[in-house]
């Protein structure tokens, strides 16, 4: 029987996506720290790896991979659980309910960083894996780049919400697990959006 966590992926493939995409989530992360530490209405502190599986390396089944990436004291809040989100497709985002359902359980936020702009330019993971030459690649579209933080409450509220709307759908790119696509245009009404 094949892990559900694949998304309709092999396992040699689903191990080469997770490692690659954990090495582009702590470069966006340590960039979102440099820049909030460079800021002076930002107080950003203890920041810190919370779960398993940080390195990128494959966690058996049966390891609870569940919850946000990171850990940090941000403004008045400390030991905030965050889930860092890089969403390469401009336009949207796409989000497993049940994975909202683990950061409302930890009262995690989603840090979110995108390409804010259809520029043409494809900024999905390469599939060569080549990640010198993508961040290369990223950083050539640097001033289009945003980031947002969508707080613990309103993650709780953003699902329920969305549940309440009938707006939970089946994603195929995603395993077809239910998820909810938030559209670009909304995005203001679930955080603040930031130059990254």
């Amino acid at each position: 029987m094949t892990d559900k966590r694949f998304d309709n992926r092999t396992k040699s493939t689903f191990k080469k996506d997770i490692k690659f995409g954990t090495m582009v989530e702590k470069y966006f992360f340590d960039k979102w720290v440099s820049i909030c530490n460079s800021r002076n209405d930002i107080v950003l502190s203890n920041v810190r790896d919370n779960g398993v599986g940080n390195d990128g390396e494959y966690v058996e089944t049966g390891t609870n991979t569940a919850g946000a990436d990171f850990m940090v004291d941000i403004d008045a809040v400390k030991d905030l659980p965050l889930e860092m989100k890089w969403v390469p497709t401009a336009g949207k985002f796409t989000l497993k309910v049940n994975d909202l359902k683990a950061y409302i359980k930890e009262d995690a936020a989603i840090l979110f960083i995108y390409n804010s702009v259809n520029c043409g330019t494809n900024l999905k993971k390469p599939k060569d894996y080549n990640l010198e030459n993508y961040i290369e690649l990223i950083e050539s579209k640097a001033n289009q780049l945003k980031w947002g933080i969508m707080w613990p409450d309103t993650v709780d509220v953003f699902l329920q919400t969305n549940m309440d709307m009938g707006n939970i759908q089946k994603i195929p790119y995603m395993g077809g697990k239910p998820g909810i696509i938030l559209k670009q245009q909304d995005f203001d009404l679930w955080f603040k959006q930031e130059q990254f």
